[in-house]
């Protein structure tokens, strides 16, 4: 099956005929597995709907997932072992740390750490980062070719050496949860399953780099 666009204004019953079509080709076919791919916070509510649609009460052979949780049902049938995920809290233990060890270097973001709040922004912004594949030598290079921005310029090197001394920090210990789907991409073609399966994607406002990767190895290996 090729790839398929289901184009429509908001309210126009979209994520209805996915249901719907799901459903129907899962019933036709019991044998092929349905991967019905949404966004984290919509897993149980398309969950739910699915349930109340097929005329079973039932998901069978339709499994819905986020991307994360897709990535821990290959890890688990690929027998793939994974670093310790950092949490929320122990990203923002070490951003304090890694922050505070280099106080004197930051010009900018320096007499700031201290505030309430500070430290969570960052950790925002640094997830960020890591979700659109960009490191400190990218915010090195944006600094370098925007020489007449000093207030930008300063908070880039600000937060390239944050940055920095953060990867530094984790790097033989842990993974931030955003470098879960980047094993995901090295593993997935290997997932033998993915051959005979047919993923349906909804809720989705954008892709990030790594899920565009994704996505486009679901195309190349994709029933």
């Amino acid at each position: 099956m090729a790839l398929q666009f289901v184009a429509g204004g908001a309210g126009s019953g979209k994520t209805r005929l996915l249901y719907e079509r799901a459903i129907e080709e899962s019933m036709r076919h019991p044998d092929v597995q349905y991967l019905f791919l949404v966004p984290e916070q919509y897993t149980m509510q398309t969950q739910r709907e699915i349930i109340r649609l097929h005329p079973r009460h039932g998901v069978m052979n339709i499994d819905i997932l986020s991307f994360k949780r897709l990535a821990y049902r290959v890890f688990e049938d690929l027998g793939v072992q994974v670093p310790v995920v950092l949490d929320d809290t122990g990203k923002s233990m070490i951003l304090r740390k890694a922050a505070g060890r280099r106080r004197k270097e930051l010009s900018f973001y320096g007499g700031h750490l201290d505030q309430a709040g500070f430290i969570d922004q960052l950790k925002s912004q640094i997830s960020e980062l890591y979700q659109y594949g960009l490191g400190p030598d990218d915010l090195k290079q944006v600094r370098e070719e925007t020489p007449d921005r000093r207030l930008l310029g300063e908070k880039l090197k600000d937060l390239e050496i944050i940055y920095r001394e953060f990867k530094e920090y984790i790097q033989t210990k842990c993974i931030t949860a955003e470098e879960i789907l980047d094993i995901l991409c090295r593993e997935l073609p290997r997932w033998e399953k993915l051959t005979d399966s047919v993923i349906f994607l909804d809720g989705f406002t954008g892709l990030t780099p790594v899920q565009y990767r994704l996505a486009q190895i679901m195309i190349r290996c994709a029933r």
